[in-house]
């Protein structure tokens, strides 16, 4: 994998306080979702809100440098930066690729590990893929998707959406992964 700190130019470092502060001050313009939110996903939001590749976008960029099929994304925020992740079924082993959200540059790939690993195989054989459940999701809430995956099995697998719908609230959907159908994400399987 690419180191990321190598790849600083294309993911300038961001300290979190910065992201958190943007994060405050776009809550006074109604941006940030119910209180409840904390300090990290409020940046992870706001970060999502300032990105010039959309998810689908990062996802889409992300197959075709990684060679596989994305079955998992989230925007993350850290010390180094912001970068798409998206995690990709490869030939059978799950991989994460990380994508930057403004430049929309491959800044590399690895092995998945811990949570990543999960559900890589959960969809296969499904009729609706990660970009069709996004694409979906965005629609419904009208907003930009914040993180997605699998879960469930068999026939109840589905994709469980983050969206960051209009006026900054998060919305959980769940998105049918064999028609697109779009409903709210049981509470057990939101954060």
């Amino acid at each position: 994998m690419q180191d990321i700190q190598a790849k600083n130019t294309i993911l300038a470092p961001r300290p979190l306080w910065l992201a958190v502060a943007l994060a405050l001050a776009l809550g006074m313009t109604g941006f940030v979702p119910a209180a409840h939110a904390d300090a990290s996903e409020a940046a992870e939001i706001a970060a999502v809100a300032r990105a010039h590749i959309t998810p689908i976008a990062a996802v889409t960029l992300a197959e075709k440098h990684g060679g596989g099929r994305a079955y998992g994304m989230g925007l993350e925020v850290a010390r180094l930066g912001t970068w798409y992740e998206v995690q990709l079924d490869v030939k059978g082993q799950p991989m994460v690729a990380r994508i930057d959200p403004h430049s929309g540059a491959f800044l590399g790939i690895e092995p998945a590990k811990g949570d990543d690993r999960i559900g890589a195989r959960t969809l296969a054989g499904r009729k609706i893929d990660l970009v069709q459940a996004l694409r979906a999701a965005e629609t419904h809430a009208h907003g930009r998707a914040l993180e997605a995956g699998p879960a469930g099995s068999g026939a109840t697998a589905h994709y469980d959406v983050d969206v960051v719908a209009a006026g900054g609230k998060l919305q959980h959907l769940s998105v049918n992964a064999d028609n697109a159908t779009v409903g709210v994400a049981p509470q057990s399987e939101q954060d």
